[in-house]
């Protein structure tokens, strides 16, 4: 039978190995969706492809987040980090909603010029 190695350097380069093997998954699944909507002739391809960006942003941020907290010293450090964060993806889905309203009136008004 196998040795499992319970050390905290093991635990922590079980989890980083982990952590990158989500994380190539994650990048290949927004690759294929992103080519996805680049071929799309939906006339919302163009939003879709922005809102896909934002969530790329925010879930690559969140795998930052985990490898930090993968080699945290102690639980301050990591609720230290944990507070980094948030305060960050606020700040983000802050400027990530005003890009949106603006994507979205610009849509809109398009929607109300004269055709010629």
């Amino acid at each position: 039978m196998a040795e499992i190695n319970v050390s905290v350097e093991g635990m922590r380069a079980t989890l980083t190995e982990a952590l990158e093997r989500v994380r190539k998954a994650n990048t290949d699944y927004f690759d294929l969706l992103e080519k996805g909507l680049s071929s799309s002739p939906l006339p919302i391809a163009s939003q879709a492809k922005e809102f896909c960006t934002f969530m790329r942003r925010n879930v690559t941020a969140t795998f930052d987040l985990g490898d930090k907290l993968i080699h945290a010293k102690d639980v301050q450090d990591a609720l230290k980090l944990q507070a980094e964060f948030f305060q960050e993806q606020m700040r983000t889905l802050t400027d990530q909603a005003r890009t949106a309203g603006e994507s979205a009136m610009k849509a809109a008004g398009g929607m109300f010029s004269p055709k010629a």
